[in-house]
């Protein structure tokens, strides 16, 4: 994991942390986790154009863990990155805790991957598979929460829905009351590719929540983000990679 500065407060304290960006009232422009895209190089490009919260790419939390190589390839940072989220593709609590206290000193939190639909990632018990497992995702909260000790670290998850709705609000309450920052929905269920999103199911867990809440897919542009914002009421909209890539942003609005 390479950086170029140490100091394990130096992110924290130099700018706004996420969640005061959600309550800010401002619009907030997130670059999404996208895969082969979110590396170091790209979040330093998008920060230059007014980007206000970048993702890494999503990381095996156990590589990570277990393999400096893994982490040096993977990983890499340096003091303008900032404010960062790393997120992890997990599905043990102790191992994605670990993986939370390395990358805490270089970051502003960490999300777990409960939404990517790929069939590596389900056949290996991440991604979408884990909005079927609300005790783990529960489990992986909590033990983060545990073992990291900045207060300020947040901890979210983003999710795909289930065709019963009612599944995925009790999910989310589940994760609100571990005390997960916030939650990104992903309008789709782990089947769907290319179906419109259910911006409907997204309004209903917005309601149903206490905590900020991210609008997610085909997002391609400011004027369809403020689109999806309005239609449903969330406190962040933004871009992922099921959408091409045309060199924009990702934005969140409240």
């Amino acid at each position: 994991m390479k950086s170029d500065y140490i100091q394990t407060t130096t992110c924290q304290e130099r700018r706004k942390d996420p969640i005061e960006m959600f309550h800010s009232g401002q619009l907030v422009k997130i670059c999404a986790p996208m895969v082969r895209y979110s590396k170091l190089s790209f979040r330093t490009l998008v920060r230059k154009y007014d980007c206000d919260l970048c993702y890494t790419p999503m990381i095996v939390a156990a590589d990570f863990v277990r393999s400096a190589k893994a982490r040096d390839s993977e990983f890499t940072t340096n003091q303008g990155d900032c404010p960062l989220i790393v997120q992890f593709a997990a599905n043990d609590a102790r191992l994605l805790s670990d993986a939370a206290r390395i990358v805490c000193p270089y970051a502003n939190g960490i999300d777990i991957n409960c939404g990517c639909p790929q069939r590596w990632a389900l056949a290996e018990g991440y991604g979408a598979c884990l909005i079927n497992k609300p005790e783990l995702v529960r489990d992986m909260v909590k033990q983060v929460r545990n073992q990291v000790e900045n207060p300020r670290f947040s901890v979210s998850i983003k999710i795909r829905i289930h065709d019963d709705l009612t599944r995925t609000v009790d999910l989310c309450r589940k994760a609100e009351a571990t005390g997960v920052s916030w939650i990104t929905v992903h309008g789709r269920t782990v089947e769907e590719r290319h179906q419109p999103v259910h911006y409907e199911a997204i309004k209903i867990i917005k309601e149903s929540m206490s905590i900020p809440i991210v609008a997610n897919g085909d997002i391609r542009s400011l004027k369809e983000a403020e689109n999806v914002w309005h239609t449903t009421g969330t406190d962040g909209v933004k871009k992922n990679n099921d959408t091409p890539m045309d060199g924009s942003c990702n934005f969140s609005l409240r």
